[in-house]
């Protein structure tokens, strides 16, 4: 599977981030996933880093997808997505 960043687009309450999905025996889906502007405004993602975000979520979620359950084209990131990043980016102080 080949995941291609197609770009983004800022919205007036969000930034939308597209990518076109390569799977076997050629089959190609896109997907859109966005990003509250409100996320940026209080630091929570960097304006640099929303790119690579979506692009980790949209891995992580195609490996979990089955015939079941297909993932959805669009979806906006939670607030525990993106506090599960803050948590990677800056771990707990040490007490000393």
């Amino acid at each position: 599977m080949q995941i291609q960043y197609l770009g983004f687009e800022p919205k007036a309450r969000c930034r939308e981030y597209s990518y076109r999905v390569l799977g076997p025996h050629s089959e190609t889906r896109e997907f859109t996933l966005s990003i509250l502007n409100q996320a940026f405004l209080e630091k929570r993602l960097p304006y640099q880093d929303g790119a690579e975000f979506c692009y980790r979520s949209l891995q992580s979620a195609l490996s979990q997808e089955s015939l079941e359950h297909p993932l959805a084209r669009h979806w906006t990131v939670s607030d525990q997505d993106l506090e599960e990043y803050q948590q990677k980016r800056r771990p707990a102080k040490r007490r000393s």
